[in-house]
């Protein structure tokens, strides 16, 4: 029969196993977050946003920050030049594009990460969108890049269906897979705001909203911090358009 000293020695060696697999798995999980600085806006500043469009472009000559596309304009691409645009910047944020191309592409995913039915469009949207934020941080991860900002790029240029919860239930499974990939990962949402509300049916998750104003005025980006943000979150980012995208750091960060 075991004395009390020998089961104070086997609770007291369980208790060290589990708390060992819980930090193994905190760094398996974490290694990609744990390799960010903390989120490099600082306020009323201005950085750029750069991706496949800009790759001939001339890099910035100051020490600004800068948000780079992970993917080439669509979701399942690549910016060719993610690497080299990503090395303008001292700590680089991402940006992903998303959408939505429809049930016939999504079936290819109907098992993973969730069981579809093959009539079921939110899931197979949700498993579509999921695995496009696979394709996104894979990519980053490939190239070594890590962030913990994650910025989800909405707009009208790309596929989407004409049922709004559909396509809000894409951009829940592209912002689950960067979550899950990346821990701690903070998800943004850019868009113009007619458009976001076009597309998500006026969705308000709460998100961070990085504006694009559509325009070339500062002032219009700085104005556009005081505004509501369209994901009904506040406006981290407003975007005003020069011969590189120039991105205002609101205050309210």
């Amino acid at each position: 029969m075991k004395q009390p000293y020998t089961y104070w020695l086997i609770a007291r060696g369980y208790l060290v196993l589990l708390m060992l697999a819980v930090l193994l798995g905190f760094v398996a999980r974490g290694t990609a977050a744990n390799r960010t600085l903390p989120l490099p806006y600082p306020a009323a500043t201005t950085g750029y946003d750069v991706s496949w469009p800009n790759c001939r472009a001339v890099p910035p000559t100051s020490d600004a920050w800068g948000v780079v596309g992970v993917t080439g304009g669509l979701v399942f691409s690549e910016n060719p030049c993610l690497q080299t645009e990503a090395s303008w910047f001292r700590t680089p944020t991402l940006y992903v594009n998303t959408g939505y191309a429809g049930i016939q592409k999504a079936l290819r995913f109907a098992h993973s990460p969730r069981r579809c039915a093959s009539q079921d469009e939110q899931c197979l949207a949700y498993n579509y969108g999921y695995n496009a934020g696979l394709y996104a941080t894979e990519q980053a991860f490939s190239h070594r890049l890590y962030s913990r900002m994650w910025w989800l790029d909405v707009e009208t240029e790309n596929s989407w269906s004409d049922d709004p919860e559909v396509n809000r239930q894409a951009l829940r499974g592209t912002a689950d897979a960067i979550r899950h990939q990346t821990a701690g990962a903070t998800i943004g949402y850019y868009s113009y705001p007619a458009q976001w509300d076009h597309i998500t049916g006026s969705w308000r998750p709460g998100n961070p909203s990085w504006v694009a104003t559509g325009t070339a005025s500062r002032e219009a980006a700085v104005e556009a911090c005081s505004q509501s943000g369209f994901t009904g979150g506040p406006v981290w980012l407003a975007q005003y358009v020069l011969a590189l995208d120039h991105d205002y750091s609101c205050p309210t960060i």
